[in-house]
């Protein structure tokens, strides 16, 4: 029998058939003894098996995700990081006003312009006195010629100089507010007294003066209210069209300064309508002068019986001064009177006396001073020139035929210096 067909009896160790069901020898039955067995892999091979099974138990397993956090002693348990918020830009909150904004009222705007009939025996010059305005500012709104004449019942366009300007509604006070000026170079008490129309007394009692020459350039001064008339305290005036603060002065026969002071203006414009406090006057008005048909003035000025302006101090240089000398520089000085307006000048006289005597041109101008042209010297004289100056203050009306500008006078002339130049 071949050996591998063949197999031991596993209870008398007899050999049998392999495939025999019975021992011929003691004949116990072999199927039932047969048991399967398990055999272990052989060799090398189990290992990516084993790597298999375990890369496959992580993966169910997943230890790198959060777990639910585990119930633990609060003493010990370490506090889980506060994610940081993501930045947020603050919005500052709008501001509430503490009151409701009454909304200013808005001014009402005069009109820039009105029409006249002409009347029998007025002038340009006339109609522009009555309106504040100007003759060639007429001529200009009218296409008028410097030498065209007016006829009685001609239309004109009148325009109104302060219609272009948005004029501030003043806060009426019952007392005046005391003003503030600020002392220029060579400026006076007596000089800022008469200027603002009040004394040199209420000046130094105001501000604590002692000595009237206690004052420098660069000083606040408080000028105070100016003194008004025991009677009459006084009057209040509507503006009507065409009014000015100078041409308000004069029919009332009060400085511009009195009425600013007592209304607490801070310029000349005025509005239409609007209601001033005339200090110091009767309940009328001085009657205005009729207008009486005359040429227009040239050069000579026609002065105003009452002035709206203190006539300018001269400052320098000194009355009886001598300079000498080709490139000698002389500037003449005189002090400001306030703020002027559109149509208001400074106007210089100077005449030349001697053998040269001379009337000069007048210089019309804003500044408080005029330089001397250095064409005035003459050298070789025996004796230097005298020259005589003052200075006043004048509206301009219009333009003559040369070209040369015509006006009136609004104040006094300063009082005359004389200086000499060789």
């Amino acid at each position: 029998m071949d050996s591998t067909s063949q197999r031991l009896c596993p209870h008398c160790g007899m050999p049998v058939a392999h495939r025999a069901e019975d021992c011929l020898a003691c004949g116990a039955h072999l199927k039932e003894q047969k048991k399967p067995s398990i055999r272990l892999p052989q060799g090398d091979w189990w290992l990516p098996v084993v790597l298999s099974v375990a890369v496959v138990v992580v993966w169910l397993w997943k230890p790198w995700q959060t777990r639910a956090p585990q119930a633990a002693d609060l003493s010990t348990a370490v506090p889980t990081a506060t994610p940081r918020p993501s930045a947020t830009y603050p919005v500052a909150p709008t501001a509430t006003p503490l009151q409701t904004a009454v909304p200013s009222p808005t001014p009402t705007q005069p009109p820039s312009q009105t029409v006249h009939t002409v009347k029998k025996g007025e002038t340009l010059i006339a109609i522009a006195k009555l309106y504040g305005t100007t003759a060639a500012a007429i001529r200009k709104a009218n296409n008028l010629k410097s030498t065209a004449p007016i006829h009685e019942g001609d239309k004109l366009t009148i325009p109104l100089l302060s219609a272009n300007t948005p004029t501030p509604t003043p806060t009426l006070a019952p007392t005046p507010t005391p003003a503030v000026y600020v002392v220029a170079q060579g400026d006076t008490l007596s000089a800022i007294a008469k200027r603002y129309g009040t004394t040199v007394e209420a000046l130094m009692q105001a501000n604590g003066i002692s000595e009237a020459t206690g004052i420098h350039a660069g000083t606040h001064l408080v000028i105070p209210p100016p003194p008004v008339s025991t009677a009459v305290a006084s009057v209040t005036y509507e503006v009507q069209p065409g009014d000015t603060l100078s041409g308000i002065a004069t029919r009332y026969k009060v400085t511009v300064g009195q009425i600013k002071l007592a209304n607490g203006l801070k310029s000349d414009v005025l509005k239409i309508g609007q209601k001033l406090k005339i200090p110091g006057v009767g309940a009328s008005p001085a009657p205005a002068a009729t207008a009486t048909p005359t040429p227009e003035p040239t050069q000579t000025a026609v002065p105003v019986a009452t002035p709206a302006y203190a006539a300018p101090a001269l400052l320098a240089p000194a009355d009886s001064a001598a300079f000498a000398g080709a490139d000698t520089v002389i500037l003449l000085n005189w002090a400001s009177v306030g703020i002027l307006g559109e149509e208001e000048w400074y106007v210089l006289r100077m005449r030349r006396a001697g053998l040269l005597a001379q009337q000069l041109p007048l210089v019309w101008t804003k500044a408080t001073s005029w330089r001397l042209p250095a064409d005035l010297y003459v050298g070789g004289l025996a004796q230097g020139q005298q020259f005589f100056w003052q200075v006043s203050i004048m509206r301009k009306t219009g333009e003559a035929d040369d070209g040369t500008w015509t006006g009136e006078e609004i104040s006094p002339r300063s009082g005359p210096r004389t200086f000499t130049w060789q």
